[in-house]
């Protein structure tokens, strides 16, 4: 019976039948992909799928025309990939089958969907046929890597209800992008068939904690590729975005790619985002055949050339010693890096478009009004009595990519010399900021912002509100000043304060 597309199953299952031996003691009914096809039709929601999955192949059987068949007669093909994949003689033939009568191009291969079971890396011998599929092809990673392991593991093995509780998250987390993503696919296919929901024998924990996206487009973000160590708190990272409505990149990942395949794509997938989020560990990672440096110092670098906004996060800041390559430590220099709680930075960055979202949709409201108006942005002195270079940098660069210009006072400036019009200078600022770092500096901050603050109220000037910016080591410190439009803000509250001249 046709499935509405002209053929006679949505999905043919793909794979390596030793990837489906249920082991001796498992209490599990069937084997690991088995559970798997079974599981891509449940789910609340889900779009019920004809799934083929042969169990009859044996190693050494001929292929038949018969299954040649099944293939040419599937909408979809679901490849699990791993080195049993690429050792069978069959399987290589389904995915060549399915190429020639769907597409006869093996650049664009939308109705293939491929599923690691370990890393591409891991593998040996791989034809040039896998090869060219795994560039951006990849749309689940089931394996993972435990912080207590030296070498990954496939989540959900041997079954989802005998794994550890972190290999079960990740496998379920896994499920749903990859269901999704096929159910995507097929629904754009055709969209007029109604979705059957059938009763699933999942663990509603897991599908409670994993909310659909259903909330109005935030923003496009390119979550940069990590080494490794990194893989399940990027996985981790992406599951929080994505229901926000954030669009995350690339869809798949840059690794298999050459390196001016690699310089493309990753261009291409900046142009389409927003911010650029980067997790770093001390891990520097591996540097692909022919690319300058390894992977993290690649993305970093494409997206400072391409003045894209950035945040960076660590677990913490690593010692002067724990990362011997001297180009991966210069990316826990910059002004971009937070080594805060993850789930903190994942709220940040959400806040952070969130704000970029505010501040485009006043612009537009702006333009329309008067486009000379427009095309200004937030001016903020900032007044530098820190005298400490790199805070001063970051507070500066952190503000330029929050759509603020920066005026201040040339350096070692005396107030009311210099022939300096210190009227002038403010006239046409938003806001101000004075940088209070060193507690021994009290006294000549407080005079300088009542300086300040007297000159906008005696020449009646437009600046809306003032920060005091403290550390650590200035945040107790009592000004002797209170008022609302004299606020004390800390690195966490800049975001606020900034926002705030936009009401």
């Amino acid at each position: 019976m046709p499935n509405g597309f002209g053929y006679e199953y949505d999905v043919f299952v793909s794979y390596a039948h030793a990837d489906n031996e249920k082991p001796l003691g498992s209490v599990a009914e069937h084997g690991w992909v088995t559970t798997l096809a079974h599981n891509l039709n449940t789910g609340p929601g889900h779009y019920h799928k004809n799934l083929f999955i042969d169990h009859q192949l044996k190693p050494g059987d001929p292929f038949s025309d018969d299954l040649f068949k099944k293939v040419e007669h599937s909408t979809l093909l679901l490849l699990l990939l791993s080195q049993n994949y690429i050792d069978s003689p069959w399987c290589g033939d389904e995915l060549e089958h399915f190429i020639r009568t769907h597409s006869n191009d093996s650049n664009k291969l939308a109705d293939v969907f491929v599923v690691e079971l370990l890393p591409f890396e891991t593998f040996s011998n791989v034809p040039a046929n896998i090869q060219n599929l795994r560039k951006r092809l990849i749309h689940a990673q089931f394996w993972h890597q435990l912080a207590d392991s030296s070498a990954p593991i496939l989540g959900g093995d041997p079954s989802p209800q005998e794994c550890s509780p972190e290999s079960g998250r990740h496998y379920w987390l896994k499920l749903r992008e990859l269901r999704n993503a096929i159910d995507s696919r097929l629904r754009s296919l055709h969209p007029n068939k109604p979705s059957v929901s059938v009763a699933a024998q999942v663990d509603d924990s897991h599908s409670a904690s994993l909310p659909r996206n259903t909330k109005e487009s935030l923003g496009t973000i390119l979550l940069a590729d990590t080494t490794e160590d990194l893989v399940a708190q990027r996985d981790a990272v992406k599951a929080r975005l994505e229901p926000e409505g954030i669009v995350v990149l690339p869809e798949g990942d840059y690794v298999g790619l050459t390196a001016e395949e690699f310089k493309t794509e990753l261009a291409s997938d900046l142009a389409k985002s927003q911010l650029f989020v980067q997790l770093l560990s001390t891990t520097v990672g591996r540097t692909g055949k022919g690319f300058a440096a390894p992977l993290p110092q690649l993305q970093f670098d494409q997206a400072v050339s391409a003045k894209l906004p950035i945040m960076q996060w660590c677990e913490r800041l690593p010692g002067s010693v724990e990362i011997p390559d001297s180009q991966h430590a210069r990316l826990f220099e910059t002004a971009f890096l937070r080594a805060i709680n993850r789930t903190a930075f994942e709220q940040e960055v959400i806040a952070r478009l969130q704000a970029m979202q505010r501040a485009a949709k006043a612009k537009q409201v702006e333009d329309a009004a008067s486009p000379a108006q427009a095309a200004t942005k937030k001016l903020i002195f900032v007044d530098d009595v820190a005298g400490q270079k790199d805070l001063n940098d970051k507070l500066r660069v952190w503000l330029r990519s929050a759509n603020c210009d920066v005026r201040g006072l040339p350096p070692k400036a005396a107030l009311d010399s210099n022939g300096i019009d210190l009227v002038q200078v403010l006239k046409p600022c938003r806001a101000g900021i004075t940088v209070f770092a060193d507690s021994a500096k009290l006294e000549t901050v407080y005079n300088r912002l009542i300086f300040f603050l007297n000159q906008i109220a005696e020449s009646r000037l437009p600046v809306s509100r003032w920060g005091v910016y403290v550390t650590p080591d200035t945040v107790g410190c009592d000004l002797g000043l209170i008022s609302d439009d004299v606020l004390t803000i800390t690195e966490e509250q800049l975001s606020e304060f900034v926002n705030g001249l936009e009401q």
